[in-house]
């Protein structure tokens, strides 16, 4: 038998219940959280991602705007370049208009970094074109750009990734450029590039306030799912705490049915028999003395006869407080059967005994039982037995027994001793 199960076994039930309940509940509640927690996890994850891909498309169609007139001309003021890379490729991209202001050629590429750089500055947000087979070196791939690149390859459709950096936490997404007629222009050697994949754009997102909002649903769920838990387990110990009180109170109701007699109130004969064995083991131990009392009440059956039995029941019910009343509390009265009752007592002497069994007499002697219709007197013979080194249950029963009988042919209303 291993550890737990012996443990189990020295466990109220209602507490192994109790347990079981809180674990499957604990179960339950973790696993609805935890569906809560990834679902807004994930929801979090897709405003960014779906705020990247907007971001892409909107590149994408500026880009194609762009690239459909062949680049845009800007006025070349202060701090405007000239693109090197286009003179490369054999195209000026400067031109100068009649009144002498020069404007110089803004395409695609260009065009997507300098609106990269102002989002930067705005929100921090950055746009990366970038392709394996570079012209220019300022679009060189990262390391996340570089796998995303190999996975277009693959087929994949997009990429993304949270990285670390110094200013916080960078979601990344990134997804691939097709190849069209209008990149000709710039990528004159097309045999360099894929034919079908023209690079693509990542998109760098501060991920810093979604990460703190991930944060707070973390620890959001965590405040609830104890709250919960608390709420349901203390709610489930108080229950069954409530159930078993009841429960325990239903138990005691029926224990102490189970030894008393319904109609007097008094012990029944079972509980009699038990707590006498234990009472002479007990007298034997302490060496103290001990008697049994048996008494019947006189012609009881003529009163049943005569008055009818729910009179006779008021007999007994009466007689027994009657018996009851000159006890101490430690002393133990049944009703032995019938109009038959018993008492167990622990006295100092024979005399003693003798003396409780003839107050206990006269008082039933002197009791008024009366009813709408009847009013009578009851006179009861008494057997006193005291407990002697031999005896048993059995034999101490037995002349008590013969002492009620004798009782009886002496004339009733008397206490015999034997």
């Amino acid at each position: 038998m291993t550890v737990m199960h012996r443990v189990r076994r020295k466990m109220n039930p209602t507490t192994v219940f109790y347990l079981n309940l809180s674990f499957i509940i604990s179960l339950v509640i973790v696993a609805i959280y935890l569906g809560i927690y990834l679902r807004n996890n994930r929801l979090l994850k897709d405003s960014v991602k779906q705020q990247a891909q907007s971001y892409f498309d909107l590149i994408v169609r500026v880009r194609g705007w762009n690239a459909a007139y062949g680049g845009i001309y800007v006025e070349k003021k202060s701090g405007v370049e000239s693109n090197p890379y286009l003179r490369g490729l054999g195209i000026n991209p400067d031109v100068i208009a009649r009144d002498g202001t020069v404007f110089t050629l803004r395409n695609h590429a260009v065009m997507i970094k300098e609106i990269s750089d102002i989002f930067s500055e705005h929100s921090g947000v950055k746009f990366h074109m970038t392709n394996s087979k570079l012209i220019n070196k300022d679009n060189a791939p990262d390391a996340f750009e570089q796998d995303a690149l190999r996975q277009f390859e693959k087929g994949e459709a997009e990429c993304l990734s949270i990285e670390n950096e110094a200013s916080g936490p960078i979601f990344r997404y990134m997804a691939p450029l097709r190849f069209e007629k209008s990149c000709q222009a710039c990528h004159v050697k097309p045999e360099k590039i894929s034919r079908d994949l023209g690079g693509g754009i990542s998109i760098s997102i501060p991920f810093k306030n979604v990460a703190r909002d991930l944060e707070l649903n973390r620890l959001a769920i965590i405040g609830l799912s104890l709250l919960t838990l608390v709420l349901l387990l203390g709610s489930a110990f108080l229950i069954l705490n409530q159930l078993e009180s009841k429960i325990d109170a239903a138990q005691d109701a029926l224990r102490e049915a189970s030894i008393t007699d319904e109609l007097t109130g008094l012990r029944n004969r079972r509980f009699l028999m038990s707590r006498l064995e234990e009472e002479i083991m007990r007298s034997r131990r302490d060496s103290s003395s001990l008697g049994f009392l048996m008494m019947d009440l006189d012609h009881f059956k003529g009163i049943n006869d005569s008055c009818g039995h729910p009179f006779g029941d008021l007999v007994l019910s009466t007689v027994a407080k009657g018996i009851s009343g000159m006890l101490r509390e430690y002393d133990i009265a049944a009703r032995y059967g019938g109009e038959e009752f018993a008492v167990v007592a622990s006295m100092s002497s024979k005399q003693e005994l003798a003396a409780l069994a003839e107050r206990i007499r006269q008082n039933i002697e002197k009791l008024h039982i009366q009813d709408k219709n009847v009013c009578m007197r009851v006179t009861t013979s008494i057997g006193v037995a005291a407990l002697e080194e031999d005896d048993t249950s059995e034999t101490l029963l037995k002349r008590a027994d013969q002492a009620l009988y004798q009782a009886k042919d002496e004339g009733r209303n008397r206490t015999v001793m034997l």
